[in-house]
């Protein structure tokens, strides 16, 4: 049985991101545009502690303000996929994630792998001294189309801080993975988010 928090959750982690831009309409569910791939780590004080990996489209959202939809995810905690999908309509799966870090200075490396069932689905390695950044502000609105567990369309927004700076991010998507879609898609740049406090619903 999963259990859950209500909304909001207030997270604490940090993420790993790169932004791509996807220059031919693959299917409905993934059109041409800017897309962000992220990994993140949710650690305590997190009312849920996990990773996961994602993919999200840029859109202009029915009010009108730029935001994100949350195309691909996946997570190794069940209850994330339960409370992702019944509070905002994140199609949220499981998925099994493998990495490391190491420092020297203040030069951070992180690796990651992330499978699920169905096999490979991507692999990273980002290169950061985001633990000199300032903490700096974050802001965003995701809309998500209904789901199953969620008909109608969800609306919600993140709120809070991290210490972020670009880093050095490369990415490997498995070419018969759920983000073979992306292979050909042309990198703008990656960044680290550090020690981040968000506030999310």
């Amino acid at each position: 049985m999963t259990s859950y928090p209500p909304a909001p959750w207030h997270m604490h982690g940090s993420m790993w991101l790169s932004v791509f831009r996807l220059g031919h309409d693959v299917d409905e569910r993934h059109p041409k545009g800017i897309y962000a791939v992220a990994l993140v780590d949710y650690t305590e004080p997190s009312p849920l502690t996990y990773h996961e990996l994602l993919s999200a489209r840029v859109i202009t959202a029915a009010n009108g303000k730029k935001a994100v939809s949350v195309v691909d995810i996946w997570v190794d905690s069940p209850d994330s996929v339960a409370g992702g999908r019944t509070l905002w309509a994140i199609p949220k799966g499981l998925a099994k994630f493998s990495g490391g870090s190491s420092a020297r200075g203040p030069l951070a490396t992180n690796t990651w792998e992330a499978s699920h069932d169905d096999g490979p689905i991507a692999a990273a390695r980002f290169a950061d001294v985001t633990r000199l950044a300032p903490r700096l502000p974050m802001q965003g609105g995701v809309e998500q189309p209904g789901i199953e567990e969620h008909p109608e369309t969800a609306w919600l927004t993140m709120k809070g801080s991290a210490k972020l700076l670009p880093a050095h991010g490369t990415w490997r998507f498995d070419p018969d993975g759920p983000l073979a879609y992306l292979r050909g898609a042309t990198k703008l740049g990656s960044f680290r988010g550090q020690d981040f406090e968000v506030d999310f619903g």
